[in-house]
């Protein structure tokens, strides 16, 4: 099975999926009987790209064609001519129209522009096609398109606690489809890949001009489709035509009809500005088309905080005023270590740390009570993007299509949702994405056609930048950053109060480059039509991330009863500070191989059946800083890691940590049946087997590669009267003698 999976690895080119769709029905005469030799021809009614099939002896006909709008014309001798206008062919549909042609009286034409039946009987699959018509006239917030895919029966968008909690990380996330994770959909931008491959979801959000059609296909998906358990949802980019179309557009929102957040003492700002261009048409009549779009986003909207901080007396070390929060009544302030309360409350002033003093400035005055404070700080985004489109026609047998799109972000978040809740510790985040693909189109004969693409796609995303690069020394600390891009304050976690300082993970630098292609062979032949193709892509991950680069405080009710009080004691209960060399690089292969068949047993009836093969490696880093844990078993390769971590090199742990899986066998079987041969009803049920491809804990979705981390220690300090604390190494404060423990983690 390896010998035979490698030689498919070797012949493949990348991987995608077709953009096609199909026409197929058969031609009759005023008494139901097949007309044979009639000619069935398609014309795109915006490029004029026409081709023409003859019906078969079954009277039959099956055209494979680019997913547009077209005219179809059938004659036969001593028929009639028949027209049929404007035939929308879909992303994958196979439409079935059967024609019926009259008998000829001088030249007659008949021409027929009732709507096509939009019932697919033909497939089992279920999904839903959304027009640019549609996109664009429907409301939508942002103008995402993809919340359009929530009118969809078994697509609900993320949880609001998993979308905050997220961030920017889950924001190409759109939707979970049939309780699948959010993470396990595929999104394709013509055919070839669009997914985010280290946090999940789409990386391109495509504007709605320049979009012709998008579609979700949740479940029971031809063997064509892989790669997810979830949905795949494919766009489709618009080309020009023989006729110039375009739009200027701006959309403006703005906090003037806005009401006030019941938290916020004034409404909060929000200025937002949506506008772009864009443009197509021909180059060559009939030949050679283009089609252009740019789009920029402006928004600046304002957050209400609310948090808990230090009164101003506490600051000093006074807690007179604090409280039971169950009885209201006053509290003493104990030190645990003495067991007695401090005199009236108030921590001596030899005993309060010098760094902690320094710190407390961090913590905003109180303006909503004693101890609250109400804040509005404004998130900014900015975002261009924009896209060219050529399609040049060789012939009715050749068609060629390349696109390129581009998109930059520069985004600043005043309350990063993995750092401190109060204002100070700002951080930046920039997202650059491109796009490109190239795709040929060929016609074998009457029968066959081959569609072979080859792309590039780079997501480039760096997060979570400390705009507060003030350096930890600097402060009073007696140490500097891991991490020269982290810089900036530790992060502090003061129990029961607000936290401070720079997020505890960050900065996080992400560039993934796919390499990907695919070609498909289609072919009819009787009631059969057949579909085969070979699909690969190489990933390629390299990133930087910074983990607590600046060090972690943990701060407790001990040694004193209030977590403040032992903050300004200088006495954490938990230190951490990671190192080490942060860079990753990984690497992946994905490979994919299908073939399946949509037999039509009968006019009513048809029946779809297809395997699908695939192979998707764990991530392995290049240098091999990854690691597993076995109990009890000591590393060879580093024999002085502590027992239970192994690296790649030990017996038994490959190089991806995971083995790869070369059983990912998938079939696919499907019936369709329409009961009343109207085409106006359809009874559809499926089976398939699909598989995620994420196969280890590193490269996938909001998975860093933290396994690649050294091992832990962790040492249990135990001192009299003169400890040294890792803030400076002096003695935060001197009380009766006793042990002082904490404990001190080092990565």
């Amino acid at each position: 099975m390896r010998v035979f999976s490698l030689a498919l690895l070797l012949c493949a080119i990348s991987s995608a999926q077709d953009t096609t769709a199909t026409i197929e029905g058969r031609v009759l005469d005023p008494s139901g009987r097949v007309i044979t030799g009639a000619v069935v021809r398609a014309t795109n009614t915006s490029t004029g790209y026409t081709r023409s099939q003859i019906t078969s002896s079954s009277g039959g006909y099956h055209l494979s064609l680019p997913a547009a709008a077209y005219d179809i014309l059938v004659e036969a001798p001593e028929f009639a001519r028949l027209t049929q206008k404007d035939v929308q062919l879909n992303v994958s549909q196979t439409a079935r129209i059967d024609f019926s042609l009259t008998i000829v009286r001088d030249k007659e034409v008949v021409a027929v522009t009732g709507d096509v039946p939009t019932v697919q009987t033909s497939s089992n699959e279920i999904g839903n096609v959304v027009t640019g018509r549609e996109l664009i006239d429907l409301p939508l917030n942002g103008r995402n398109f993809t919340q359009l895919g929530l009118l969809q029966p078994g697509v609900a968008p993320l949880t609001a606690g998993l979308a905050a909690a997220g961030g920017s990380l889950r924001a190409g996330q759109a939707y979970s489809v049939d309780g699948q994770r959010p993470e396990s959909n595929n999104y394709l931008l013509d055919g070839v890949t669009n997914v985010n491959r280290v946090d999940g979801g789409y990386a391109l959000r495509t504007p709605v001009d320049a979009i012709q059609e998008f579609r979700i296909l949740t479940e029971t998906a031809p063997a064509e489709y892989g790669g997810t358990s979830g949905a795949t949802t494919t766009v489709v980019t618009r080309s020009g035509g023989n006729a110039f179309h375009g739009a200027l557009y701006e959309f403006l929102r703005n906090d003037a009809l806005d009401a006030r957040n019941f938290f916020a003492s004034t409404v909060e700002p929000l200025k937002q500005n949506q506008f772009g261009a864009a443009l197509g048409g021909p180059l060559r009549k009939n030949r050679d088309f283009f089609f252009g779009y740019y789009e920029g986003f402006r928004n600046v909207q304002g957050v209400t905080q609310s948090a808990t901080v230090p009164s101003d007396a506490e600051r000093a070390g006074d807690f007179s005023g604090l409280t039971d929060p169950q009885t209201g009544q006053s509290a003493p302030l104990i030190n645990y270590f003495s067991g007695q309360p401090f005199p009236d409350n108030r921590i001596p002033a030899a005993a309060l740390s010098a760094t902690a003093l320094s710190l407390a400035q961090f913590y905003p005055h109180a303006n909503a009570g004693p101890n609250r404070f109400i804040t509005t700080q404004n998130q900014r985004n900015q975002t261009d993007q924009g896209g060219l489109r050529f399609d040049h026609i060789f012939s009715e047998k050749d068609q060629l299509s390349a696109r390129y799109a581009r998109s930059a972000s520069a985004n600043t978040d005043p309350l990063s949702v993995a750092g401190a809740n109060v204002p100070g510790f700002p951080v930046g985040e920039d997202l650059g994405t491109h796009s490109a693909v190239l795709s040929e189109t060929h016609v074998f004969g009457a029968a066959a056609v081959n569609v072979a693409r080859f792309a590039f796609f780079r997501n480039a995303f760096d997060t979570d930048k400390p705009l507060n690069r003030t350096s930890p020394r600097s402060l009073g600390f007696n140490y500097d950053s891991t991490l020269s891009a982290a810089q900036g304050p530790p992060f502090l976690i003061v129990s029961g109060y607000a936290s401070v300082g720079d997020p505890i993970t960050g900065p996080r630098n992400t560039a993934q480059n796919t390499w990907e292609g695919a070609d498909s062979w289609s072919y009819n032949v009787g009631r059969h039509s057949l579909k085969t193709g070979v699909e690969f892509r190489r990933n390629q991950i390299n990133m930087t991330e910074g983990i607590a680069s600046n060090g972690f405080f943990v701060f407790a009710p001990f040694p004193a009863s209030d977590s403040f009080a032992s903050f300004l004691l200088g006495f954490p209960v938990v230190f951490f500070q990671g190192g080490g060399d942060m860079n990753r690089g990984l690497r992946n292969v994905d490979f994919g191989a299908y073939a399946q068949d949509e037999w039509r047993v009968t006019p009513r009836l048809t029946l779809n059946y297809g395997l699908r093969y695939e192979v998707s490696t764990p991530f392995v880093d290049i240098r091999d800083r990854m690691n597993s844990w076995s109990p009890g078993q000591q590393s060879t390769v580093f024999p002085n890691a502590p027992k239970g971590l192994l690296f790649p090199g030990d017996a038994g742990v490959p190089r991806g940590i995971a083995p790869v899986y070369w059983k990912a066998l998938m079939p696919r079987i499907g019936v369709a049946w329409d009961p009343t041969g109207s085409g106006r009803t359809s009874v559809r049920a499926a089976y398939g087997i699909f598989y995620d491809s994420f196969t280890n804990g590193v490269g996938g979705p909001l998975q860093a590669p933290l396994s690649a981390l050294p091992w832990t220690q962790a040492r249990q300090l135990s001192a009299p009267i003169n400890f040294t604390d890792p803030w400076n190494g002096q003695n935060p404060f001197s009380l009766n003698s006793f042990p002082q423990p904490t404990t001190v983690l080092t990565v």
